[in-house]
């Protein structure tokens, strides 16, 4: 059973989908350490709930890249998956296409 709270948007259901299917053969507990909650930086996409932070901290490096990898092939090119630090920051971004 899957249990969401109420402001979570379908972009942050997307992202937490990939996370979880990139994991599948992966040892680590996927923790979403923030949506829509806490402080953000202005015009971040956490207040659109068009992003999540996943907790990095204990998570073998190579295994984490691996993760990282698979969860940015599955989203494709309108999704960033970014580290920051302690945490990976996936959100929505979808880049404006050249006029040709």
């Amino acid at each position: 059973m899957i249990k969401v709270k109420r402001g979570v948007k379908p972009k942050a259901l997307v992202i937490a989908a990939a996370a979880a299917n990139a994991n599948l053969d992966l040892d680590f507990d996927i923790v979403i350490t923030s949506g829509t909650d806490g402080t953000h930086m202005v015009g971040s996409k956490h207040y659109t709930g068009e992003a999540l932070d996943f907790r990095t901290q204990g998570v073998e490096s190579t295994t984490l890249n691996l993760w990282r990898e698979r969860v940015a092939a599955r989203l494709g090119p309108d999704y960033q998956v970014i580290t920051e630090g302690d945490h990976i920051h996936i959100e929505f971004d979808p880049q404006p296409q050249p006029v040709v």
